[in-house]
């Protein structure tokens, strides 16, 4: 079972289960995103963060306020990209 109304949170699981009185891993099954969901959600990130840079033509830090992160998550985000997407699509190709 996932998430009726997947959302990031600020509270952490082990937080939120001391809090109900349950297990740490119930809470987790609870509130997870779908795997596909994540990886979709991960892949667009990774991908904004590239166009912003190299084909917008913003500076990191400029990408990392837009996208409210910092500036070295921004760069292994767009690392990634080239890594992992570029080369799938390529492969689909």
């Amino acid at each position: 079972m996932t998430a009726i109304r997947a959302a990031k949170r600020k509270n952490t699981a082990k937080d939120l289960a001391k809090k109900l009185g349950i297990h740490e891993r119930t809470v987790r099954r609870y509130i997870a995103l779908r795997r596909n969901d994540y990886e979709s959600e991960a892949e667009s990130r990774r991908k904004t963060a590239y166009n912003l840079h190299f084909k917008d033509g913003l500076k990191w830090r400029e990408v990392a306020e837009k996208m409210n992160t910092t500036e070295h998550a921004v760069k292994a985000l767009a690392k990634r990209y080239k890594q992992i997407d570029q080369k799938i699509g390529r492969a689909h190709v």
